[in-house]
C-alpha cells in the first residue's frame, strides 16, 4: 500500500519526530455474504487496515488496535465512533481525533502530521486562538468534510485537528465525504471542504485558523448568524474524488 521508498522516509521521520507513544484505534466491519437490512458494505475497510498496519510497523511508538464495530460497542461509544471505516488517534493529551474514511491522496500528509502532533501533545497555534478556546464552557462538535483529491481540504482538516488537540471541549471529526453519501445529503454538501459546527452551522469552503475559531465561538456562544459567511476556495463534490479503490501508490507523503 505504501511504496517501500516512502516507508523508509516515514520511518526516518517517525524516528526523529515521534517523541512519545501514539495510539490508533481502528474500527472496521467484516464483509458478510448475507443481506442485513440497513447495513452497507464497507468498501475501503480492508484497504485502510492494510495502510494502518504498514504505518504502525514503521515505528515502535505507534500502537494499532483493530476493532470490529459490531463487537466494540462500549469503546466505540466512548470514542465517538458510529460508522466505518473509523480511525481514532490518541496521544499524550488522550484527546480522541477521528478520521472517518480512507486518508489517502492529499489527506495522507496531514494525517501523518496529526500523528506527530498527537505524540507531542502540543500544537503551534496563534496566541489569540488558544485564548479563545479557553472560553469554551461546553462541548462543541466540529466536522470537516473532505475528499482525497481536493487541494483545499488538507489545510482545514489539519487546523481542525490542531484545535481538537488544544481543547478537550472540541470533538473533532474529519470525514471523507464520498464514502458517506448519507452525510453529504444530510448537510447538503455540494463542495469540499465543508465545515459543520455543532449541527447548527454548515460552512462551505476553506477557512484560515482565525476564521474557523471565530465561527466556532459564534456557535458556542449562541450568537445569531448574520446572513451567509463568505466561503473560501472549494472543490465541487461531484468532481472531487474517484469512486474506485485508491491505487497502491496513491498515497502522497509529506514533502514529496
Amino acid at each position: 500500500m505504501i511504496p517501500l521508498r516512502d516507508q523508509d522516509a516515514l520511518r526516518q521521520r517517525f524516528k526523529s519526530d515521534l517523541t512519545s507513544r501514539v495510539r490508533i484505534d481502528y474500527f472496521t466491519q467484516k464483509p458478510t455474504p448475507l443481506y442485513v437490512p440497513g447495513r452497507q458494505d464497507c468498501v475501503y475497510c480492508e484497504d485502510v487496515k492494510t495502510m494502518l498496519e504498514e504505518l504502525a510497523s514503521l515505528s515502535e511508538r505507534i500502537t494499532l488496535s483493530v476493532h470490529e464495530l459490531a463487537k466494540a460497542g462500549p469503546l466505540a461509544k466512548e470514542l465517538g465512533v458510529d460508522k466505518v471505516p473509523a480511525i481514532v488517534i490518541r496521544g499524550q493529551a488522550n484527546r480522541p481525533l477521528r478520521f472517518f474514511g480512507f486518508p489517502a491522496g492529499n489527506e495522507f500528509p496531514g494525517f501523518v502530521e496529526t500523528l506527530i502532533d498527537a505524540a507531542r501533545g502540543a500544537v503551534d497555534l496563534r496566541p489569540e486562538t488558544a485564548k479563545q478556546l479557553r472560553k469554551l464552557k461546553a462541548d462543541v462538535g466540529l466536522q470537516v468534510m473532505v475528499t482525497p483529491t481536493c487541494p483545499y481540504c488538507p489545510g482545514l482538516a489539519r487546523a481542525a485537528f490542531k484545535l481538537g488537540l488544544q481543547s478537550a471541549r472540541l470533538k473533532v471529526d474529519v470525514v471523507e465525504a464520498s464514502e458517506f453519501p448519507a452525510l453529504v445529503q444530510r448537510y447538503g454538501v455540494r463542495a469540499v471542504p465543508t465545515t459543520v459546527i455543532d449541527e447548527k452551522l454548515v460552512l462551505p469552503g476553506a477557512m484560515d485558523e482565525a476564521t474557523l475559531v471565530q465561527q466556532l465561538m459564534r456557535v458556542a456562544e449562541g450568537k445569531p448568524f448574520a446572513g451567509e459567511t463568505r466561503a473560501g476556495a472549494a472543490t465541487a463534490l461531484s468532481a472531487a474524488a474517484p469512486k474506485q479503490t485508491p491505487a497502491a501508490g496513491g498515497l502522497i507523503l509529506p514533502g514529496r
